[in-house]
C-alpha cells in the first residue's frame, strides 16, 4: 500500500472509531508490514506442461468440461485490457470462451478486443447500447453463456496460467467419483481460489488471501470467496445478479449461490490477481462506500429470506460485518449447537477460545486489541471445529451430552462470574459439580490446560457429529485468571 493511501486510511479510520481503535490498526498493520515479504511464485514451466499434456487427453477422450468466463468491460484502460485479456489466452485449459460485454463509451476497447476476436474465436464481444450498472450488464454477459461452468473475472484483473486447469479438475474428479456424465449434473456447485493483490503494474504482489474452507457465518461478515469463483452455469443462470446490490453484486450472488444442494470446493491456490490501483476498490476503500451499504443490505436480505431473526452490523472495519440476533441465537439459528468466545490472558493476549480439530490454537498470542491481519479474521464470527468450555454457552438440547461426556453439570461459562476451570487450577467432581482447586505446580497447570482443551475439542466433536454447527463469536471474552 502506498504511503498517501495509508494515511488516508488511517484518518478515515480514526474518525470513525476514534483514536486508540486507529493507533492500535495503524500499529497491527506496520507490524504486519514488516514481516516476512510475501511472494507470489507462479507455477512451473514443468507443471504448465503437464497440464496442456493432461488437458489433450481429456480433450481426446470426450471428458472436457466446457467454462465460460464473464467480463463487464466500463472504458477499461489498453494496458489492463489487453493483460486480461491474454492472461485467459494463456491457459493451459483451453476449452474456454471468453464473453465481454462492454458498456464504456471508448470506442479503443471495441478495437482491441476486436483484434484478438479476429484470431481467436473463443473471444465474444457484445457492444450495450447503454451502462445500465454492473449486474444488468453482466446478465447480458450471462445471456450468452454457452459453458457448462461460469467464471467471473473483473476487466482489469488477472487469472494465472492454471487458473481453468485447476477448476476442471475439481470437477472432473467430481464426475468420476460420483459416475456422473453431465456436467449439469456435477454435484459440485461453486468452486472458489485463494488471490492475492497486484500493483497497476503487476511487478508487486501482496495482502494474499488465503482462504477457508466453506463457512458460512465467516461469508456472511464478508465476501471471503471474492476471487476466482466459478458457478455451475444453470445455477447462475437462473440466480442472476440483482442491480440493487450494485457495487456488492459478487456478494449477494455468493450468498444465494452457496445456498442449496451441492458441494463448495476450495481451491487452496492462488489462481487470481486482483489489481491495484488508485480508483479501484482494493486500493481505496470509500471509492465505493455505496458498495458497503450494499453488501450489508445482501446480508441482511438473505437473513430474511432464511427467516432468521436477524439483522447485520458494519464492524470498524468497512466491508465486514457482524450479524446481531434479535432473539435468543438458538432459537433463531436451530442449526447451532454451541457458542464460544475468545479468552485473555493477563498480557492481553489470546490464548485460547477457537481451535482446530487439531487442537491448534487460533490466533493464539494475537494482542487483543488487533483485528487479526489485513483479513480481521480474530474479530469475525465463523463457524469452528471446536471452542473452549471455559466461555461456551451450550444448546439445551445439547446439555445432557455435556454432562454425560464432562461428568459435571452444564455452566453457561460465558457469564463472566463462572469459570469452567482455570489454567492454573486442578479439578475435583463433586455432587454438586465442578470444584476449583488452587495449584501453585507448574506442571500441573500445563496438564489442566491440554485437558481442558482437549475435552473442549472432544464435546464439540460430539456436537459436530450430532449435525449442529458450532459458533465463534469473538465479541464474547473472558479473561483467564
Amino acid at each position: 500500500m502506498g504511503l498517501k493511501s495509508a494515511i488516508i486510511k488511517t484518518i478515515l479510520y480514526a474518525k470513525r472509531n476514534g483514536i486508540k481503535a486507529a493507533y492500535y490498526a495503524a500499529r497491527e498493520r506496520m507490524e504486519l508490514e514488516s514481516g516476512p515479504e510475501y511472494k507470489f511464485y507462479p507455477p512451473s514451466e514443468k507443471l504448465l506442461e503437464n497440464q496442456r499434456l493432461s488437458y489433450k487427453s481429456w480433450i481426446e477422450n470426450g471428458d472436457s468440461v466446457r467454462i465460460s468466463i464473464v467480463v463487464p468491460c466500463y472504458n477499461t484502460p489498453e494496458k489492463y485490457l489487453r493483460e486480461m485479456i491474454e492472461s485467459v489466452l494463456n491457459q493451459t485449459y483451453a476449452n474456454f470462451e471468453l464473453i465481454l460485454a462492454d458498456a464504456g463509451t471508448d470506442e479503443k476497447t471495441a478495437e482491441i478486443i476486436a483484434e484478438y476476436s479476429s484470431k481467436d474465436p473463443r473471444i465474444v464481444y457484445h457492444h450495450l447500447e447503454s451502462n445500465n450498472g454492473i449486474s444488468e450488464n453482466t446478465n447480458v454477459a450471462l445471456e450468452m453463456v454457452t459453458g457448462d461452468y461460469t467464471g467471473l473475472l473483473d476487466h482489469d484483473d488477472v487469472l494465472t496460467p492454471d487458473a481453468l486447469f485447476e477448476v476442471a479438475h475439481v470437477i472432473r474428479k467430481s464426475m468420476i467419483n460420483t459416475r456422473t456424465v453431465k456436467f449439469s449434473n456435477c454435484p459440485v456447485r461453486l468452486i472458489y481460489s485463494d488471490e492475492d493483490k497486484c500493483d497497476a503494474q503487476q511487478m508487486h504482489y501482496y495482502e494474499p488471501n488465503q482462504k477457508l474452507a466453506f463457512n458460512r457465518d465467516y461469508l456472511l461478515s464478508n465476501n471471503y470467496i471474492c476471487h476466482f469463483t466459478v458457478v455451475r452455469s444453470d445455477i447462475i443462470k437462473k440466480l442472476k445478479f440483482r442491480k440493487e446490490f450494485d457495487g456488492a453484486q459478487d456478494f449477494d450472488l455468493i450468498l444465494r449461490a452457496t445456498d442449496g444442494e451441492g458441494d463448495i470446493i476450495h481451491i487452496p491456490k492462488v489462481l487470481y490477481h486482483w489489481r491495484c490501483h488508485e480508483a479501484s476498490t482494493a486500493a481505496n476503500p470509500l471509492s465505493k462506500r455505496y458498495a458497503y451499504d450494499a453488501g450489508k443490505r445482501a446480508v441482511e436480505d438473505f437473513l430474511r429470506n432464511k427467516n432468521i431473526p436477524a439483522h447485520a452490523v458494519e464492524l470498524p472495519h468497512v466491508g465486514f460485518y457482524r450479524t446481531e440476533y434479535d432473539a435468543d441465537v438458538f432459537d433463531a439459528r436451530p442449526d447451532i449447537g454451541i457458542i464460544g468466545g475468545k479468552l485473555i490472558d493477563k498480557n492481553g493476549t489470546i490464548a485460547g477460545g477457537i481451535y482446530s480439530e487439531e487442537g491448534e490454537i487460533l490466533y493464539n498470542g494475537l494482542k487483543k486489541e488487533y483485528s487479526g491481519g489485513f483479513l480481521h479474521r480474530a474479530v469475525l464470527q465463523q463457524d469452528a471445529d471446536a471452542v473452549d468450555l471455559r466461555c461456551m454457552k451450550v444448546r439445551p438440547e445439547l446439555q445432557k451430552l455435556y454432562k454425560q461426556m464432562l461428568g459435571v453439570d452444564y455452566l453457561d461459562t460465558t457469564r463472566k462470574n463462572i469459570n469452567y476451570r482455570e489454567l492454573d487450577s486442578d479439578t475435583q467432581i463433586t455432587d454438586k459439580g465442578t470444584k476449583i482447586v488452587r495449584s501453585t505446580d507448574r506442571n500441573k497447570d500445563k496438564e489442566a490446560k491440554c485437558a481442558v482443551i482437549s475435552d473442549s475439542i472432544a464435546f464439540c466433536k460430539a456436537v459436530r457429529e450430532e449435525g449442529y454447527l458450532i459458533l465463534w463469536d469473538p465479541q464474547i471474552e473472558k479473561k483467564l485468571k
